[in-house]
Protein backbone atom coordinates (compact mmCIF):
# COMPACT_ATOMS: atom_id res chain seq x y z
CA UNK A 1 0.00 0.00 0.00
CA UNK A 2 1.23 3.67 -0.79
CA UNK A 3 2.32 5.78 2.11
CA UNK A 4 0.68 9.27 1.98
CA UNK A 5 3.51 12.00 1.55
CA UNK A 6 4.02 13.52 4.88
CA UNK A 7 3.51 16.98 3.36
CA UNK A 8 -0.08 15.52 2.58
CA UNK A 9 -0.52 14.71 6.60
CA UNK A 10 0.81 18.48 7.30
CA UNK A 11 -2.13 19.63 5.41
CA UNK A 12 -4.98 17.52 6.45
CA UNK A 13 -3.57 18.73 10.50
CA UNK A 14 -3.81 22.28 8.44
CA UNK A 15 -7.21 21.90 7.26
CA UNK A 16 -8.57 20.21 10.88
CA UNK A 17 -7.13 23.38 12.70
CA UNK A 18 -8.73 25.73 10.70
CA UNK A 19 -12.31 23.87 10.69
CA UNK A 20 -14.86 26.28 12.30
CA UNK A 21 -14.98 26.00 16.41
CA UNK A 22 -17.77 23.46 16.48
CA UNK A 23 -16.16 21.11 14.50
CA UNK A 24 -13.05 21.52 16.46
CA UNK A 25 -15.00 20.89 19.67
CA UNK A 26 -16.95 17.91 18.23
CA UNK A 27 -13.92 16.63 17.35
CA UNK A 28 -11.81 17.34 20.47
CA UNK A 29 -14.86 15.48 22.60
CA UNK A 30 -13.43 12.61 20.20
CA UNK A 31 -10.06 13.05 21.53
CA UNK A 32 -11.22 13.56 25.01
CA UNK A 33 -12.74 10.78 25.54
CA UNK A 34 -10.67 8.29 23.96
CA UNK A 35 -7.70 9.99 25.72
CA UNK A 36 -9.81 8.94 29.16
CA UNK A 37 -10.81 6.40 28.10
CA UNK A 38 -7.00 5.09 27.18
CA UNK A 39 -5.70 6.48 31.09
CA UNK A 40 -8.48 4.62 32.25
CA UNK A 41 -7.60 0.60 31.16
CA UNK A 42 -4.07 1.28 31.46
CA UNK A 43 -5.17 1.12 35.64
CA UNK A 44 -6.54 -1.85 35.91
CA UNK A 45 -9.30 -4.38 34.39
CA UNK A 46 -12.30 -3.11 35.77
CA UNK A 47 -16.13 -4.29 34.71
CA UNK A 48 -16.76 -2.00 31.78
CA UNK A 49 -19.76 -0.60 34.30
CA UNK A 50 -17.28 1.02 36.53
CA UNK A 51 -15.26 2.06 33.88
CA UNK A 52 -18.01 4.00 32.20
CA UNK A 53 -18.87 5.34 35.59
CA UNK A 54 -15.38 6.67 36.47
CA UNK A 55 -14.98 7.94 32.86
CA UNK A 56 -18.21 9.62 32.90
CA UNK A 57 -16.90 11.75 35.90
CA UNK A 58 -14.38 12.91 33.75
CA UNK A 59 -16.05 13.45 30.01
CA UNK A 60 -18.87 15.63 31.55
CA UNK A 61 -18.99 19.38 31.42
CA UNK A 62 -18.02 20.22 35.11
CA UNK A 63 -14.82 18.39 34.72
CA UNK A 64 -13.85 19.89 31.55
CA UNK A 65 -14.74 23.60 32.93
CA UNK A 66 -12.73 22.70 35.90
CA UNK A 67 -9.54 21.53 34.30
CA UNK A 68 -9.62 24.40 31.46
CA UNK A 69 -9.94 27.28 34.55
CA UNK A 70 -6.69 24.84 36.10
CA UNK A 71 -4.68 25.70 33.00
CA UNK A 72 -5.91 28.96 31.12
CA UNK A 73 -3.36 31.26 32.52
CA UNK A 74 -0.95 28.90 30.83
CA UNK A 75 -2.05 29.47 27.45
CA UNK A 76 -0.13 31.16 24.77
CA UNK A 77 -2.31 33.99 22.73
CA UNK A 78 -3.22 31.43 19.58
CA UNK A 79 -4.87 28.65 21.99
CA UNK A 80 -6.31 31.20 23.93
CA UNK A 81 -7.49 32.26 20.85
CA UNK A 82 -9.10 29.02 20.03
CA UNK A 83 -10.54 28.98 24.07
CA UNK A 84 -12.21 32.67 23.03
CA UNK A 85 -13.76 31.32 19.90
CA UNK A 86 -14.87 27.96 21.59
CA UNK A 87 -16.73 30.07 24.60
CA UNK A 88 -18.37 32.07 22.53
CA UNK A 89 -20.12 29.42 20.42
CA UNK A 90 -24.10 28.98 20.55
CA UNK A 91 -24.26 25.63 22.70
CA UNK A 92 -28.12 24.87 22.00
CA UNK A 93 -30.44 23.78 24.57
CA UNK A 94 -31.10 20.56 24.01
CA UNK A 95 -27.36 19.66 24.16
CA UNK A 96 -26.30 21.20 27.81
CA UNK A 97 -28.76 19.18 29.68
CA UNK A 98 -28.93 20.19 33.36
CA UNK A 99 -25.16 22.11 32.74
CA UNK A 100 -25.83 25.91 33.08
CA UNK A 101 -23.83 27.40 29.95
CA UNK A 102 -21.25 28.93 31.37
CA UNK A 103 -20.31 25.51 32.73
CA UNK A 104 -21.18 23.99 29.03
CA UNK A 105 -19.55 26.84 26.68
CA UNK A 106 -15.95 26.52 29.21
CA UNK A 107 -16.25 22.32 27.93
CA UNK A 108 -17.12 23.36 24.22
CA UNK A 109 -13.23 25.63 24.55
CA UNK A 110 -11.89 22.72 26.58
CA UNK A 111 -12.52 20.52 23.39
CA UNK A 112 -11.80 22.67 20.96
CA UNK A 113 -8.26 23.30 22.14
CA UNK A 114 -7.68 19.60 22.36
CA UNK A 115 -8.42 19.25 19.08
CA UNK A 116 -6.60 21.99 18.46
CA UNK A 117 -3.47 20.54 19.83
CA UNK A 118 -4.20 16.90 18.93
CA UNK A 119 -4.68 18.01 15.08
CA UNK A 120 -0.87 18.55 15.34
CA UNK A 121 2.56 16.60 16.23
CA UNK A 122 4.19 20.04 16.97
CA UNK A 123 0.94 21.67 19.38
CA UNK A 124 0.70 17.77 20.84
CA UNK A 125 3.53 18.38 23.11
CA UNK A 126 1.30 21.51 24.87
CA UNK A 127 -1.71 19.08 25.46
CA UNK A 128 0.88 16.56 27.81
CA UNK A 129 2.40 19.46 29.40
CA UNK A 130 -0.21 21.44 30.04
CA UNK A 131 -3.42 19.06 30.37
CA UNK A 132 -2.18 15.54 30.85
CA UNK A 133 -1.14 15.88 34.59
CA UNK A 134 -4.28 17.72 35.52
CA UNK A 135 -6.21 15.13 33.13
CA UNK A 136 -4.25 12.14 35.39
CA UNK A 137 -5.14 13.77 38.50
CA UNK A 138 -8.71 13.69 37.41
CA UNK A 139 -8.73 10.26 36.39
CA UNK A 140 -7.27 9.01 39.36
CA UNK A 141 -9.84 11.01 42.04
CA UNK A 142 -12.82 9.41 39.43
CA UNK A 143 -10.87 5.75 39.94
CA UNK A 144 -10.97 5.98 43.68
CA UNK A 145 -14.48 6.78 43.97
CA UNK A 146 -15.54 4.06 41.89
CA UNK A 147 -12.87 1.44 42.22
CA UNK A 148 -13.67 -1.16 44.27
CA UNK A 149 -11.02 -3.97 43.36
CA UNK A 150 -9.58 -4.19 39.61
CA UNK A 151 -10.03 -8.00 38.04
CA UNK A 152 -6.74 -7.96 37.28
CA UNK A 153 -3.79 -5.85 36.69
CA UNK A 154 -2.33 -3.00 38.77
Amino acid sequence: MPQRPRNLVRCVALDLASRSIRTLAWLGDAFFEIEVRRRLSIRGDYPTDRLDAMKAEVVCAPCQAQLLAEIESELDDDEAGVVRRGRNTDVGGKARGKVDVRTHRSATALEALVAYWLTDDERRARFETLLVPKLEAAIDLAVQRRAKKPRRGR
